[in-house]
């Protein structure tokens, strides 16, 4: 997957952050400098799970692929078999 660029609406920053204690900059270094793992959950629905700075996350994303536009639409921190998989 070639994620050019990266939408977040100033509501969801909120409320993944109030509900997941999960900052936005960790959603960027995650997809930005990790190698994530990509599985689809739906028509352009996605999600990706990696390590950012100390802890690993799973991030639910819609994918444009006309402009490999992502745009995040929630973000918590990793289960054990969510890290499992990713460590596979």
């Amino acid at each position: 997957m070639n994620i050019k660029a990266l939408k977040i609406d100033p509501g969801t920053v909120i409320k993944i952050f109030e509900k997941h204690n999960v900052l936005q900059e960790e959603i960027y270094d995650m997809l930005k400098n990790d190698k994530p793992k990509f599985k689809k959950a739906g028509s352009n629905q996605y999600i990706a799970i990696g390590l950012s700075r100390s802890r690993y996350l799973t991030i639910f994303f819609t994918y444009d692929d006309k402009t490999n536009e992502a745009e995040i639409t929630t973000a918590y921190p990793s289960d054990k078999g969510q890290i499992k998989s990713y460590k596979k």
